[in-house]
């Protein structure tokens, strides 16, 4: 019997020893909808999935039958144009993947979490793992297909010129629109043949870029059948546009109240007209209107995307000589933008210095070189300088307090070091001295210039909602801060970004600037 016993003990350790089977993840497939998903960490105790006509809802399972639990639901748009003409540009969708003939969208329900008591812990947990990042990582389309995105690269050429001409007052037609924004967007299929469904589109390069932009309904015809290349573009057709061309759904400003006096309530586009002028892209006139049917001219257009792609060149001095377009004298009042969306500022000022990496110190942040000798940089919490083309480097000032991520000199003594704070928040800083000691430049007078800060509650939300930000050299005497930032109305749930820019220019340096502490 004790020998019995003794058999049962040792079976019974055995089998203890073996690992229980790992949990499979939870794995869907619809041939009805065209996708599949898997969801690594989550199965079916977790989340229950239940498809129904145009979609899939996603329920937490063990709050479902006491709280409803739902999560979140899989829309699937059909075909893929429909997204912007069924409304789905708004707060409460985001885009999961494109397919060749649907996209894919996830709808949050809104409001707290559905479900409540001992559920509500495990309800977290499960959320967490189910973010949008997740569900774009693993949700597979039967058909794949790529989701444009805007190209923000400096100097990119997107408007054209003819005869020497680029016919800066000259309305925008909708061929060129087309043309532009097709120039402008990064995909891996732009190589593909897309359908031109417009009889009056003739000419090869824009029949390609309107097939390729109503594939997805970033423009669209009229109900004759017909685009109408050559016509112009109005200015609330085009504020439309922009924010299509992103697949970003418009975004309101911090308070509420008319905006523009010709443009009543039920206007078609007037959640993107208000949404133009708050992002900064376009602006009204001095007696309040839009005037939303006056065509866009080629120069409004130009500046108006650059402020979309963060490129905006409205403060740049543009030297005599410049401008190679018998049309563009350098005092046009977009002169410096046109030049930019038609690639012909120069890619970086000729009288500013790129110093060879080897001339810097190891563990560099941030450099800036004035001149072939002399320059300076950051490193961890020490600003550096050399006068000796980086042969040698000494430590200026007192150890920074910030994480630097920019630096600008205007010339030996004045310039400007960008970072963050231990909070993340982020300053810029101004020295008179060569680096020598660092005080603060206040950018309240440059917000209200060039920063869209009516789209917040005050100028520090605003700052606190900049995601990057960066000094560029615009010359020797200027230099561009441009910011990422959040929208106001966008930090939930959309994850679409916004960009601004304002110059700095030497003669601004001191007046905005806190008096150095005694």
């Amino acid at each position: 019997m004790k020998r019995l016993f003794c058999v049962w003990m040792v079976l019974l350790l055995l089998f203890s020893a073996v690992p229980a089977a790992a949990a499979q993840p939870l794995t869907y497939e619809s041939d009805t909808l065209g996708f599949s998903l898997t969801l690594p960490g989550l199965t079916e105790e977790d989340v229950t999935l239940e498809e129904r006509t145009g979609g899939v809802d996603v329920y937490h399972t063990l709050s479902r039958e006491q709280w409803g639990g739902l999560m979140g639901s899989i829309e699937v748009v059909s075909p893929r144009s429909a997204f912007f003409s069924g409304g789905y540009d708004s707060l409460p969708y985001q885009i999961l993947a494109m397919g060749t003939d649907r996209v894919y969208l996830w709808k949050s329900p809104g409001g707290g979490a559905a479900t409540g008591g001992e559920e509500l812990e495990d309800y977290s947990r499960v959320a967490r793992a189910l973010t949008t990042d997740v569900l774009r990582a693993n949700l597979q389309p039967a058909h794949p297909d790529s989701l444009p995105v805007l190209n923000t690269q400096a100097r990119l050429p997107y408007l054209t010129a003819e005869g020497g001409a680029i016919r800066p007052d000259d309305p925008l037609t909708r061929g060129e629109l087309a043309q532009a924004l097709y120039a402008l967007l990064d995909a891996d299929n732009k190589g593909a043949s897309f359908a031109n469904p417009f009889s009056d589109v003739t000419d090869p390069a824009c029949a390609q870029a309107v097939a390729y932009l109503t594939s997805y309904g970033i423009l669209t015809g009229y109900a004759d059948g017909t685009f109408r290349p050559d016509a112009p573009v109005s200015r609330a057709a085009f504020a439309v546009a922009l924010h299509r061309c992103q697949f970003a759904a418009p975004v309101g400003r911090y308070g509420s109240g008319d905006d523009f006096s010709d443009v009543p309530d039920g206007f078609w586009a007037k959640r993107y007209l208000n949404s133009a002028l708050v992002l900064g892209w376009m602006s009204g006139y001095a007696d309040g209107t839009f005037r939303p049917a006056a065509s866009v001219t080629r120069a409004q257009a130009a500046t108006a995307l650059n402020r979309v792609l963060g490129r905006d060149a409205s403060r740049t001095a543009v030297p005599e000589g410049t401008s190679p377009f018998s049309d563009l004298p350098e005092d046009h009042w977009a002169c410096a933008n046109v030049l930019e969306a038609a690639g012909a500022l120069p890619e970086v000022p000729a009288d500013i210095v790129t110093p060879p990496e080897s001339a810097l110190p190891r563990d560099t942040d941030a450099a800036f070189f004035l001149s072939q000798t002399e320059g300076w940089a950051v490193c961890g919490t020490s600003l550096r300088r050399t006068t000796d083309g980086g042969s040698t480097w000494r430590t200026v000032g007192q150890p920074l307090t910030l994480e630097a991520s920019g630096l600008f000199f205007f010339n030996d003594r004045q310039g400007l070091l960008l970072g963050t704070d231990a909070q993340g928040t982020w300053q810029v800083l101004e020295t008179d001295n060569g680096g020598e000691t660092l005080r603060d430049f206040i950018l309240n007078a440059l917000w209200d210039l060039d920063f869209p800060t009516e789209a917040f509650p005050r100028d520090e939300a605003f700052w606190k909602a900049v995601v990057s930000a960066q000094l560029q050299p615009a010359g020797t005497d200027a230099v561009y801060l441009s910011v990422r930032y959040v929208p106001y109305e966008s930090i939930y749930p959309l994850d679409f970004t916004a960009y601004a820019q304002c110059t700095i220019t030497l003669a601004e340096l001191g007046h905005y600037a806190v008096p150095a502490s005694a």
